[in-house]
């Protein structure tokens, strides 16, 4: 906590010319006498940190002493910004004791705001995840298969991934000694359990995914330049175009496709068409 804390207090004090001890001892909780000794560490560490009392005392650095940028060029401090309020905002982090703190040292304006409260992750779910992935903890939790079966699994957490519009998580399970790759959506009542060594993974790792061709019809050729900007896809003579796109699940093509109407044909393969054709339908039976 300590070293939090002077690393902190030379960041601050590179941004403003001088502080109070007071005044640091109220933003880190602890005694003025704790600042002070604080800056006794400071100065037999060779940084040259200053504290003069009395009524215009406080601390301050040496005007010649000089640290590229508080360390952080000014793009790598928007990276951060940027980072820091996408955590928070998916509820995989809280971060915003630790904004408002970094925000006394870089020049952060309030140009960004981010709203994925959507996010399919529970927050519980995720800190107890977070808390087995560092301490190399075994869980237990309820999983949640995509034909509507449970699971009761025995996991130990390694690693949490972002891919194809879905959270994962990497994990070996004991009862197999293999690794799996698990939506973290689906995983549910998770409880902690022991600790637990496990090899490490293999480096390529076997996403699920689906692999559509799709036509698009010229009322949305706008999409090229958004939605479809990274993608290949082909013009053809009547302004449609066609694209390949990859999904992990038939959850996230049937939230694309349905919106899109009659704007959208699927070209192959033909199970995928096939079992879109079928889902669709069943919906219709259900509200027809």
């Amino acid at each position: 906590m300590q070293v939090i804390r002077l690393l902190q207090t030379i960041l601050i004090l590179l941004s403003r010319k001088q502080v109070t001890a007071k005044e640091l001892a109220e933003r880190f909780h602890v005694s003025v006498r704790t600042i002070y000794r604080d800056v006794d560490v400071l100065s037999l560490a060779g940084i040259p940190v200053y504290a003069n009392k009395g009524r215009n005392g406080g601390i301050f650095l040496d005007e010649t002493y000089h640290v590229s940028n508080a360390l952080i060029e000014k793009e790598e401090q928007d990276d951060l910004f940027l980072a820091l309020h996408l955590l928070q905002s998916v509820g995989l982090a809280d971060t915003e004791d630790l904004l408002k703190k970094m925000g006394t040292v870089y020049d952060w304006s309030e140009w960004l705001e981010v709203d994925l409260s959507q996010t399919e992750i529970a927050s519980q779910t995720f800190d107890q995840i977070k808390d087995a992935l560092f301490n190399h903890r075994e869980i237990t939790c309820v999983y949640h298969t995509e034909y509507g079966q449970t699971r009761l699994l025995s996991l130990a957490p390694k690693r949490i991934l972002y891919k194809y519009q879905t959270w994962y998580l990497l994990a070996w399970e004991p009862t197999k000694e293999s690794w799996s790759l698990l939506p973290i959506k689906q995983i549910r009542d998770v409880l902690l359990k022991k600790s637990i060594d496990y090899p490490l993974p293999e480096e390529v790792l076997t996403f699920p995914q689906l692999t559509v061709q799709l036509r698009f019809s010229k009322r949305i050729a706008y999409k090229k330049y958004a939605e479809f900007a990274d993608f290949d896809w082909k013009d053809n003579a009547d302004n449609s175009f066609d694209a390949s796109l990859t999904f992990a699940e038939f959850d996230d093509l049937y939230r694309f496709l349905l919106p899109l109407g009659k704007n959208v044909e699927i070209l192959g393969p033909s199970w995928i068409r096939e079992k879109v054709l079928n889902y669709v339908s069943a919906f219709y039976e259900n509200h027809f």
